[in-house]
């Protein structure tokens, strides 16, 4: 052993030195491993002959790798087009691969639809649809997403018809607020923070204390389970599958809106029915300016897609489109709703069903 590693030694110390930076890095590196062998680190390292070695005496130099510059290439609106286009095929390709398993799910999660929110409590119907209409102002004042108040007034009704404890009017406050700081929480990305809901939303008459409190409560109450199918969600999927978004949307999302405004109509139908009776009346007043659009091809694609009984479906409509034309007669001092929408009830008044 002494020997090999005497002859590994020797052939290290003769071997040429390149002016390569790279090749004497790699060669000193070998050396001052060997050395350390036997522990001779610092007398071989002073033993070295330099010129023996034929090493260039001139400084090495190490460069600067050059940097790439990068070149922004600005995308044509045509280019973009394209791409809008490609990934709305893709999400279109999904959806449809998907569709049957995600109703059929939704149909599970409809018999969560809250009933009889105000059964245990001295609250009445009008209270909660001024409730309601407060929630669509505050929600649409803070840009937040649709199926925030979607969700808002969902958690609001579920943990009123679950709850043993009775509230009275001045609770409804504390409640609606808390379901709106929780569906935020769940749906924005940057939702409202605490201090904002406080000095801004509930203008200091709720505490941070006891809104925390109160979400902690509901989060009790209903077991921790925030899932569950809300009416936008059952329409964001039939449009979908149908290739209807950009059509009735607008029209849907306000009539689903409008429909949670009436307790009765709430209680006697699930969010299933519900949807589908707006996609129903939505079609049909479409159509009044919109001549591609045939109620007569697609209403029957709605109700089958949902898989609900045509007739059924079709007296959930009648109803929803009564409780329409009569909103303002029913809810006259609530404007929010027609405020911050586009969509309006002059547009369905000469809508037939």
């Amino acid at each position: 052993m002494k020997d090999i590693s005497k002859r590994i030694f020797e052939k290290e110390n003769q071997a040429e030195v390149s002016n390569d930076p790279k090749q004497l890095n790699k060669s000193l590196t070998q050396l001052v491993s060997l050395t350390m062998i036997n522990n001779t680190r610092k007398n071989e390292l002073k033993s070295i002959d330099i010129k023996n070695n034929n090493v260039s005496i001139r400084p090495l130099v190490f460069c600067k790798p050059e940097q790439k510059v990068q070149v922004k290439t600005i995308s044509s609106p045509q280019k973009k087009s394209t791409e809008k286009r490609s990934q709305s095929k893709e999400l279109s390709n999904l959806i449809l691969n998907y569709s049957e398993p995600i109703l059929e799910y939704f149909q599970e999660l409809n018999i969560q639809s809250p009933k009889n929110s105000l059964q245990n409590h001295s609250i009445n119907a009008n209270l909660r649809a001024k409730m309601i209409d407060w929630i669509v102002e505050v929600v649409s004042s803070y840009k937040c997403k649709d199926q925030t108040f979607y969700l808002s007034v969902r958690l609001m009704d579920l943990y009123l018809s679950k709850t043993t404890q009775k509230h009275v009017s001045s609770d409804l406050h504390l409640v609606g607020v808390t379901s709106m700081f929780m569906a935020c929480k769940y749906e924005e990305i940057y939702p409202v923070k605490l201090s904002i809901v406080h000095e801004k939303i509930a203008h200091k008459k709720l505490t941070k204390e006891e809104i925390k409190d109160k979400e902690a409560n509901i989060l009790q109450v209903i077991d921790f389970n925030l899932n569950g199918a809300t009416i936008l969600d059952i329409l964001a999927m039939v449009l979908s599958i149908l290739n209807l978004h950009q059509q009735l949307y607008e029209a849907a999302d306000f009539l689903a809106k409008l429909a949670l405004f009436d307790y009765e109509f709430v209680n006697k139908y699930s969010y299933l029915e519900i949807a589908c009776a707006v996609l129903i009346i939505s079609t049909k007043t479409i159509e009044q300016s919109d001549q591609s659009l045939s109620s007569e091809v697609t209403v029957p694609l709605i109700i089958s897609t949902l898989k609900l009984n045509y007739q059924d479906s079709i007296k959930c409509a009648t109803r929803l489109l009564e409780l329409s034309k009569g909103f303002e007669k029913q809810f006259p001092n609530l404007e929010n709703l027609k405020k911050f929408s586009k969509f309006r009830i002059s547009d369905i008044m000469k809508t037939k069903c």
